[in-house]
């Protein structure tokens, strides 16, 4: 009798928790057939070349479309640019730098009718061509190389992320294998080991580009992972699908037929992703690192004691000080043992250390002149050795899954606390019929995923991709929101063609270069970008969206460091590798953060040379950007920038002008112009045109830089016989006019701020 009255009880008591955990059903609209009318959510489908009276203009497949668009406007294409304008549009749209003077001169040389074919496949196979790629994918993912927010501390593994997508685009590694590598890189290698399957764990590093809230201290958890799936969620709906997905997190989307429902459904494919840093360094690596790393710290050790040494008599006086100026309840919750503490006196123990600490610049504001000198000197050893510290043993900055799938909650209003109903990972309703979604009870994982936007007839994943590519060869996409394909985002001005390289991309099996290669060798790329607009043109098309004419683009920052870096004849070409850390001016490097002492926070690579590597190497910290690359238009890193804005404003000039790079480029090019033409001014012109402009100058541009060398040299002898700073270049050869030199250096100055330099023709 007592075992069966005990039976209902224990029934009940195992049964509570699962009452407890009543899940409520989701809620949401059901989809209407027009909802899946708008053009994006149809999957694309292979329209017939146009037919057009000037057939003669028809190049590749592309001008079809465009001269169809534009003789139904009333309108005409424009001349072709000339030959070595558009050699260098070439060489700055595939490759970011400018064409050499032999490469031009080949060029020139060359006469038959596939000359700019030839220079288009050479450029595709450079390994440079990955670079320039690289960075407009970066830039709609996020990539850098710290966490952001405030203490934005550092990912010493990015950078591997950063190279496997140069790679990735110089392989021309088809494009559903590029983002099934990336979306689900972990699931395909596990149970591999990880030093054959390093580059599908780095891949993986997508999912960690966005900013990530680091914080140290008791806090809250569950808020914290939120952010990191709302990452997760963001990245994918922005890079691959180019849907504002984001905006569904807290109601449904406003304007597109997604669901909150279908934004948790997604983030559901990650509920199990964690960070995780994968080693695949052979246990030779791993020795040799740990033996240099050690030697070091036996070296760093003894200087840290003898800083400690000046530091330690100093700070516990202060620390005494404070003290003695506690309330007696906070002095007598320090002195308590901790084992010993009431709760109380935990708390107030906890509150009085905040109060008795001790920072650097109290410190330092006690130290005798002599303890001052002496303390620099070790802390400059000191950071000198930390300088050599390698860096960490090979690792892939990745997620995997933990196993654990937790469930994936709608969150009313997108707040942590509130959850509502539980859903599983789906896909988008919008995009995909009911046999592509969950049906069979099986949970789906991010390999199916990537199969449902690898599809080759998804809506967006190729319409999406193609039009970023088309962006940056004419400077806007065919969709001119690249990141937002939904209702409230532009219509295509040619849809047309849209399709027809969607569906041509995917035919030829996802890759890259053979868009490239068709665009690039169109009649409508090789148009002249410097025509006035005709009277229709303006009244029918002033935006230029009908592509009558090329249009002129700005260099991003990027691009135009590397630009300036090639034309002085200092761009060192390794590719590949960890970044770079060139030194920083005193006012940014005021902006890195630190609770401590603010020394050692930034070690510039040692070796000089590294310096002058393209910008794509520069180390990518979120919180710290040169100034050149934030004057002109480099993105934040905490939004995906699908397109760059172009601002003008004084700053640019002045730092182009003043600024410590250019200056110093100006200089190392007068040097070049020296050691290559000798002493005669028309000849270093001559060659200061063709390395930055890729053309000669006019007879006027002589006569003007003549005019300038002149005069400018006159200026220049003056500050030298005054003993004034100059700015003597450096590697000149015995015998050089130093005057004339630092003229040239002052004229190469003006050609790096010419609108030609900073402008594709």
């Amino acid at each position: 009798m007592a075992r069966w009255l005990l039976r209902p009880i224990t029934l009940l008591l195992v049964c509570t928790p699962a009452m407890a955990q009543k899940v409520e059903p989701v809620s949401e609209r059901p989809l209407r057939p027009e909802d899946r009318s708008h053009w994006a959510f149809q999957p694309p489908r292979r329209p017939s070349v146009p037919t057009v009276r000037d057939r003669a203009w028809i190049r590749t497949p592309v001008d079809a479309f465009v001269l169809a668009s534009l003789e139904a406007a009333g309108l005409r294409p424009s001349a072709p640019a000339a030959k070595l304008a558009l050699l260098r549009r070439a060489y700055l749209d595939l490759v970011g730098l400018p064409p050499s003077p032999e490469e031009q001169d080949a060029f020139l040389a060359d006469s038959s009718p596939g000359a700019f074919e030839k220079v288009v496949d050479r450029l595709l196979t450079s390994p440079h061509y990955g670079e320039r790629w690289a960075q407009h994918w970066l830039d709609v993912v996020r990539f850098a190389e710290s966490n952001g927010y405030e203490a934005d501390s550092e990912r010493p593994h990015a950078w591997r992320y950063r190279d496997y997508v140069a790679r990735s685009l110089n392989a021309d590694k088809p494009y559903n294998q590029f983002l099934t590598e990336q979306l689900a890189g972990d699931e395909l290698a596990a149970g591999k080991d990880p030093r054959t399957a390093a580059e599908l764990w780095v891949a993986t590093g997508l999912h960690r580009c966005g900013p990530v809230h680091l914080i140290s201290g008791n806090v809250d958890p569950e808020p914290i992972r939120q952010e990191v799936l709302t990452e997760y969620v963001w990245g994918v709906g922005a890079a691959v699908l180019g849907l504002t997905i984001n905006c569904a997190r807290c109601h449904d989307h406003k304007f597109d037929p997604v669901s909150q429902a279908d934004y948790y459904r997604l983030q559901a494919f990650f509920a199990g992703a964690q960070f995780k840093d994968v080693e695949f360094a052979s246990p030779e690596e791993k020795k040799e690192h740990d033996a240099t790393t050690a030697a070091l710290m036996d070296k760093i050790k003894p200087l840290k004691a003898q800083v400690e040494a000046i530091d330690g008599p100093h700070r516990r006086r202060i620390q005494a000080a404070k003290k003695a100026r506690l309330e007696p309840m906070y002095r007598d919750a320090l002195d308590t043992d901790p084992k010993k503490r009431t709760e109380a006196e935990k708390q107030l123990a906890k509150d009085a250390e905040t109060l008795v600490k001790v920072t650097w610049d109290e410190i330092y504001a006690a130290l005798t002149p002599d303890e001052r000198t002496k303390r620099e000197a070790l802390r400059a050893r000191q950071h000198a050795l930390e300088a050599q510290l390698p860096p960490p043993a090979p690792a892939a900055w990745a997620i995997a899954d933990d196993g654990k799938d937790p469930a994936t909650h709608v969150l009313k209003r997108g707040e942590v606390k509130r959850k509502g109903g539980v859903v599983e990972p789906a896909f988008p309703r919008v995009l995909a019929p009911g046999d592509r979604n969950q049906e069979s009870g099986v949970r789906l994982k991010r390999t199916d995923l990537a199969k449902w936007v690898t599809q080759p007839d998804h809506p967006l994943t190729a319409r999406v991709l193609v039009n970023r590519i088309w962006q940056h060869h004419f400077g806007h996409g065919l969709v001119r929101t690249p990141n937002d394909f939904g209702l409230r985002g532009e219509k295509p001005t040619h849809p047309e063609l849209l399709d027809y390289l969607a569906t041509e991309f995917v035919a030829n099996g996802w890759r890259v270069k053979p868009i490239h290669r068709m665009i690039v060798l169109s009649a409508a790329y090789q148009q002249a970008s410097n025509v006035p607009a005709s009277e229709t043109a303006r009244k029918v098309d002033p935006d230029n969206k009908l592509l009558w004419r090329m249009n002129r683009r700005r260099l991003d920052g990027e691009a135009l460091r590397d630009s300036v870096l090639a034309a002085a004849g200092t761009l060192t070409r390794q590719v590949g590798g960890p970044s770079v850390r060139v030194p920083l001016e005193p006012e940014v490097y005021d902006l890195i953060f630190t609770e401590g002492e603010p020394d050692g926070l930034w070690h510039p690579t040692p070796d000089a040379t590294q310096h002058t590597r393209r910008t794509l190497y520069l180390y990518a910290k979120r919180n710290v950007r040169l100034p050149m690359l934030e004057a002109f238009d480099q993105p934040d890193r905490l939004f995906p920038c699908a397109q760059r804005p172009e601002s003008t404003f004084a700053p640019q000039a002045l730092i182009l002008m003043n600024g410590p790079f250019a200056q110093r480029q100006s200089r190392a090019l007068a040097a070049t112009l020296v050691c290559e033409c000798g002493p005669e001014p028309d000849k270093q012109v001559d060659r200061a045109y063709r390395r930055a402009f890729g053309r000669r100058p006019t007879t006027d541009e002589v006569r003007m830089a003549r005019e300038f060398l002149r005069d400018q040299s006159a200026s220049a002898a003056e500050r030298l016989l005054a003993r004034l700073p100059a700015g003597v270049p450096d590697g000149l050869p015995p015998g050089a006019d130093v005057a004339r030199v630092r003229a040239l250096a002052d004229l190469c100055v003006a050609v790096f701020n010419t609108n030609e330099f900073v402008y594709t023709p």
